[in-house]
C-alpha cells in the first residue's frame, strides 16, 4: 500500500508538471506615439510585487511604468515615471526578486553581451557573457528567470556555426547561480523553427524572447518575417526540460497568426504580468517606424 501511494504521488506530480499549457487571446491595443521616445522596445520586465513595468529600447532608452491597470496606460505619460537612456542596446531584460538584480543582453553592433546589476545603470555592473555576432543581427536575443534563480539565455537563431538554415537545433545555456564570481554553466538543446520562405539573413529564422513558466518549462517565443509578403510569423511554444538528456522538447501553446484577430507585428519582448504566470504580455518593437508589421503593438494572452 505505502508503495502504491508513493506511485499515484510521483504520477501526480509528473501530470502536474507535465501539463500542457495553451494560452487564448485577451485584449490587444497600439501605444499611440504620445511619448516621443517610445519606441524599438525590444525587452519588457513586469514586478507584480511593485506594478512597475520596464521597458527598453533596442537604441539604449529605459523606461519605467506605474499604475499600470490596462495596457492602454502604457500610452499615458503621467504613468511615466522614468526615462533615462542608458549606454545599452537592450533586446532582454528581467528583475530577480531575492537578488534585486537586474539581468539584461545587449547587442551593439558587432557584439552581444549578456549583463546583470543592481540597476541599469550600475557602473559595478557584471559581464557573464561577451561574444562576437554569430550571424548578421542574430545575438543574445531572450533571458528568462526561474523561481529559483537560475537564468536562461537563448540566442536568437544559434551560437557560431548554429545559424545555418539547415541546422535545425540550437543551444540555450543555463547557470544555477548566476551571479556567482564564476558561475558554472549548462547547455541544452532547443528545435528551433527556421524560415525558408523568407529572404536573406530571416532564413534562419529567430527566437525574440523567453520566460520561465517553472523550474522544468520555459515559453519561447518564435517568429519570422517575410519582407515579400510584408508579413510577420509567430508562435509561443511551451518547452519542457530534460534533465538527462540536457534537451528541450516543444509543443505549440499559441499561434499568433491564427488565434490573434489582426495582423501581428514585429513582435520582440515578453513578460508575466501576474505572480500567478495566468496572464502574459507580448510587445512589438517598431523598429522607429510604423508600417503594417512596426507599430507599438500589446497583446495580452490568457493562460486556458
Amino acid at each position: 500500500m505505502k508503495f502504491l501511494l508513493v506511485l499515484v504521488g510521483c504520477l501526480t506530480l509528473v501530470s502536474a508538471t507535465g501539463q500542457q499549457i495553451q494560452f487564448v487571446f485577451s485584449d490587444s491595443t497600439t501605444i499611440p506615439h504620445t511619448i516621443d521616445s517610445l519606441r524599438g522596445i525590444s525587452g519588457l520586465a513586469i514586478d507584480p510585487a511593485t506594478g512597475e513595468w520596464h521597458l527598453v529600447s533596442d537604441r539604449g532608452r529605459h523606461f519605467v511604468f506605474t499604475n499600470i491597470r490596462s495596457i492602454r496606460d502604457l500610452g499615458d505619460p503621467s504613468r511615466l515615471s522614468v526615462s533615462e537612456p542608458t549606454p545599452y542596446w537592450f533586446e532582454s531584460i528581467r528583475y530577480d526578486s531575492q537578488s534585486h538584480a537586474y539581468f539584461w543582453t545587449d547587442e551593439h553592433e558587432f557584439i552581444t553581451s549578456l549583463l546583470y546589476g543592481q540597476s541599469v545603470r550600475d557602473s559595478t555592473r557584471q559581464i557573464l557573457l561577451k561574444i562576437p555576432l554569430p550571424s548578421p543581427n542574430k545575438g543574445l536575443e531572450g533571458i528568462a528567470l526561474t523561481s529559483t534563480g537560475a537564468l536562461w539565455v537563448a540566442p536568437e537563431a544559434g551560437w557560431e556555426g548554429q545559424t545555418r538554415l539547415d541546422q535545425d537545433t540550437i543551444t540555450f545555456l543555463r547557470y544555477a547561480n548566476p551571479t556567482l564570481a564564476d558561475p558554472p554553466v549548462e547547455r541544452f538543446l532547443y528545435p528551433i523553427n527556421r524560415c525558408a520562405f523568407a529572404q536573406g539573413d530571416e532564413r534562419v529564422g529567430g527566437i525574440s524572447e523567453i520566460v520561465a513558466v517553472d523550474d522544468q518549462r520555459l515559453l519561447v517565443l518564435e517568429r519570422c518575417y517575410d519582407s515579400v509578403q510584408k508579413r510577420v510569423t509567430a508562435n509561443l511554444y511551451l518547452a519542457t526540460i530534460n534533465e538527462q538528456t540536457h534537451t528541450l522538447t516543444k509543443e505549440l501553446a499559441f499561434d499568433f497568426n491564427r488565434q490573434f484577430p489582426g495582423n501581428v507585428c514585429n513582435l520582440e519582448a515578453m513578460a508575466w504580468a501576474d505572480a500567478g504566470h495566468q496572464t502574459i504580455v507580448v510587445i512589438a518593437d517598431d523598429n522607429f517606424r510604423q508600417n503594417q508589421t512596426l507599430r507599438n503593438q500589446v497583446i495580452v494572452l490568457k493562460r486556458q
